[in-house]
C-alpha cells in the first residue's frame, strides 16, 4: 500500500508518475513488479517490520515453555517439562536465527540504518546482518521513464507551440535521493526543470523549425535538465522529443503556403517544359531548313562538278584532236611518199569499185584524170590476169605518180573542192 492509501487521503493526481510505497521487506520484490491502480510502478519502497526477529516463533516458544512447566507441575509430569524446554528453545532460536539473514531483491539497492542513522548501501543479494541493523529503504536501479507534460510556449517569432518530451533517469545515489526528497516531490521538481529547459529551447526556435526538433540532437537540453536534478543523486540517461504541435491555425496557414509554393513550382515547371518544347520545335525546324539547304548545295555542287567534268572532257577531246592532227602533220612532213601512197591507194579503191560496175559513167574534174584511171584499170586487170596482184597495182600507182606528181596534203582538199561536181548517169 502507498502512504496515501494508508492514511486514507485522496488518490494521487493522475499526472503524478513517481510514487513510493511501504511494504514488508519480504514483499519488496513483488512491490517493484506490481503496478498500482493508476498503472505506476514504485521507485522507492519503505520497509515495514524492520525488526527481523520472527516474533511468532518466539511467542510460540515461550508458550511451549510455560505450558510444559505448568503441565508438569500440575500433573506431576516431569517428562513434559523436560521436553518443553528444548522445544521452546528451538522455536525461539529459529525466530532469532532468521533475523540474521537478509535478501535484497534483484534490481534494487538497499539502505541500511543503525539506531535510526544511515549506515551503508547494499546491492541485490543474500546477506548476514545483525538484527540491530535494519533495511530502511529499497531503491530501484532501473531506468525510470518520465513523460514531461505537454508544454505550450512561444517560439522565436511569438507563435505558441506544444512539445511532448520523454525523459529517462537513473537513481545513481540512493541515499542522496531518499534522504533529500520524496518520490512524489521529485516528480514536481523534475517536471518544473524539464518545462523550463523546454521553454528555453522553444523560445530560441522559429515556428517553422519546430517540427525539426524531432530529429535534432538533444544533448544540450539533457545537460540543462541534469544540472537541475544533480543534487538529488539522479542522472538523466536520455532526453527524447516525441512530438511537436504548432497551433492549428498556424498549421493550416503553413499548409496553404506550402501548397501555394508547390503549385507555383509546378507552374514554373510547366512553363519551363512548354518553353523547352518550343525551343526544341524551333531547333528541329532550323535543322530541317539547314538540311534542305545542305541538300540543295550538294545538288548544285554535283551539277557544277558535272559541268566541270564535261568541260574537261571537251578540253581533253580538243587536245586529243589537236595532238592527232599535229601528229598527222608531222607524219606528212616526215613521210611524204607514204602520204602519196595512201592517196593513190584510196583512188585505186574507188577505181576498183567503179570498175566492177560497167554501166557507170564518170566525169572527172580534168580530162587527164580519166586517162589515168583507165590506164590504172587496164594495169589492174592485166595484173589480175597474170596473177601478179598487188605488185602490179604498186607499179601502176608508181607509173601514174611519175606521170603527174601527187598533190600535197594541203592541196588535196583544195583540189577536191576545186573540181567540178561528179555526175553519174545510170544508162
Amino acid at each position: 500500500m502507498s502512504d496515501n492509501q494508508q492514511t486514507g487521503a485522496a488518490p494521487p493526481n493522475p499526472a503524478d508518475q513517481l510514487v513510493q510505497v511501504r511494504v514488508p521487506l519480504d514483499e519488496a520484490g513483488d512491490a517493484f513488479a506490481t503496478k498500482d491502480s493508476s498503472g505506476r510502478i514504485p521507485i522507492v519502497v519503505l520497509t515495514t517490520r524492520q525488526n527481523r526477529i520472527r516474533n511468532d516463533f518466539v511467542i510460540m516458544g515461550l508458550l511451549v515453555l510455560f505450558g510444559g512447566l505448568i503441565a508438569g507441575a500440575l500433573f506431576d509430569l516431569a517428562l513434559v517439562g523436560s521436553l518443553a524446554i528444548p522445544l521452546a528453545a528451538l522455536l525461539v532460536g529459529v525466530g532469532v536465527w532468521r533475523s540474521f539473514y537478509v535478501i535484497i531483491p534483484e534490481g534494487t539497492n538497499a539502505l541500511l540504518s543503525r539506531g535510526g542513522k544511515y549506515a551503508k548501501t547494499l546491492t541485490s543479494g543474500y546477506y548476514v546482518l545483525p538484527p540491530w541493523i535494519v533495511v530502511s529503504h529499497l531503491v530501484t536501479r532501473r531506468e525510470v521513464p518520465y513523460d514531461v507534460p505537454v508544454l505550450e510556449a512561444p517560439t522565436a517569432d511569438n507563435i505558441r507551440a506544444a512539445v511532448d518530451t520523454l525523459v529517462t533517469f537513473v537513481i545513481t545515489a540512493p541515499d542522496q535521493f531518499v534522504f533529500n526528497i520524496a518520490a512524489d516531490d521529485f516528480d514536481l521538481v523534475l517536471q518544473s526543470v524539464c518545462q523550463e529547459a523546454l521553454r528555453t529551447l522553444i523560445r530560441h526556435t522559429p515556428s517553422g523549425a519546430i517540427n525539426d526538433l524531432l530529429g535534432q540532437d538533444s544533448r544540450e537540453l539533457q545537460k540543462a535538465i541534469q544540472a537541475g536534478v544533480e543534487g538529488y543523486g539522479v542522472t538523466i540517461a536520455r532526453m527524447t522529443i516525441t512530438g511537436t504541435r504548432p497551433p492549428e491555425e498556424f498549421m493550416r496557414a503553413e499548409e496553404l503556403r506550402q501548397l501555394a509554393v508547390i503549385r507555383q513550382a509546378e507552374q514554373v515547371a510547366l512553363q519551363a517544359l512548354a518553353q523547352q518544347r518550343q525551343a526544341d520545335a524551333e531547333a528541329l525546324e532550323l535543322q530541317r531548313v539547314y538540311a534542305e539547304v545542305e541538300r540543295e548545295r550538294q545538288a548544285l555542287q554535283a551539277q557544277l562538278l558535272k559541268a566541270e567534268l564535261a568541260i574537261r572532257l571537251a578540253e581533253l577531246a580538243a587536245e586529243a584532236s589537236e595532238m592527232r592532227m599535229a601528229r598527222q602533220e608531222e607524219l606528212l612532213a616526215c613521210y611524204p611518199r607514204a602520204a602519196e601512197w595512201e592517196w593513190a591507194d584510196t583512188q585505186l579503191g574507188v577505181a576498183r569499185a567503179l570498175a566492177a560496175n560497167g554501166r557507170v559513167v564518170l566525169q572527172l574534174g580534168e580530162p587527164g584524170d580519166l586517162a589515168r584511171l583507165l590506164s590504172l584499170h587496164e594495169l589492174v586487170r592485166g595484173g589480175a590476169d597474170e596473177g601478179q596482184g598487188l605488185p602490179a597495182v604498186a607499179d601502176a600507182q608508181q607509173a601514174v605518180g611519175e606521170s603527174e606528181p601527187a598533190p600535197q596534203h594541203g592541196q588535196q582538199d583544195g583540189d577536191t573542192r576545186g573540181r567540178g561536181r561528179r555526175r553519174s548517169t545510170v544508162s
